[in-house]
């Protein structure tokens, strides 16, 4: 039986990258796509970030891949948070997706593909989902505020701001994706400042000092 038949869509490919939208709404992407609760399949081998996804579980999944499925002849590897991958973790996770085993499927979910190597995104069928995620009106206006002070501060008064900022981890996480949220629909020619926001969320999710992050951040505009 061919895996377009076993998961129910005509494609080639081994794997699958679904992004964008909820965590939970891409997991529901994923149920669908692969027609079972992946959670409770017996065939299917879960890997989740502690705090990021290592070349050793990356190794897991290749053994894992290689054993004979219990249930319906697909085993599929289910990446939760595919962007917490490390470097060396996507560069041995590249192998199995050039040659996938037969009868194996690697669904891969992630909030932005951009935090992915070109090499790994190039060998999935990218599913995208649609973000719904808003600014207030009042949230809007104060992205705008900090956009414009940044812009128009010197070296200096740039680096002096990183605190305010950058007072730890997580507030600094809220100052990356809500500048994403404003620059997307209301900045154009941006795409490489957004690229550098990205990137940051990703050094800020791997444990990089919020402060230098930040720091080299604000360059970028």
């Amino acid at each position: 039986m061919t895996l377009s038949r076993l998961i129910g869509y005509n494609v080639n490919m081994h794997s699958i990258l679904i992004t964008g939208g909820a965590k939970q709404k891409r997991l529901k992407k994923a149920n669908q796509h692969a027609k079972t609760t992946l959670e409770k399949n017996l065939d299917t081998k879960i890997l989740e970030p502690n705090p990021s996804i290592t070349i050793k579980q990356i190794r897991e999944i290749e053994k894992f891949l290689s054993k004979k499925p219990y249930q319906k002849n697909l085993n599929i590897c289910l990446i939760k948070q595919a962007d917490k991958l490390t470097i060396p973790a996507q560069n041995a996770l590249l192998k199995t997706l050039e040659e996938p085993p037969k009868n194996s499927l690697i669904i891969l979910l992630a909030k932005n593909e951009n935090q992915l190597l070109e090499t790994i995104t190039s060998r999935c069928q990218i599913i995208q989902l649609k973000n719904k995620n808003k600014l207030s009106q009042k949230n809007r206006q104060i992205q705008q505020t900090i956009y414009d002070q940044l812009v128009k501060s010197t070296v200096s008064e740039r680096i002096n701001l990183v605190s305010s900022y950058a007072t730890n981890k997580l507030e600094a996480i809220k100052f990356c994706k809500n500048q994403i949220l404003f620059l997307k629909p209301n900045i154009i020619n941006q795409s490489q400042l957004i690229k550098k926001l990205t990137l940051s969320l990703a050094q800020l999710n791997a444990n990089l000092n919020p402060k230098l992050v930040l720091e080299s951040l604000f360059f970028s505009y």
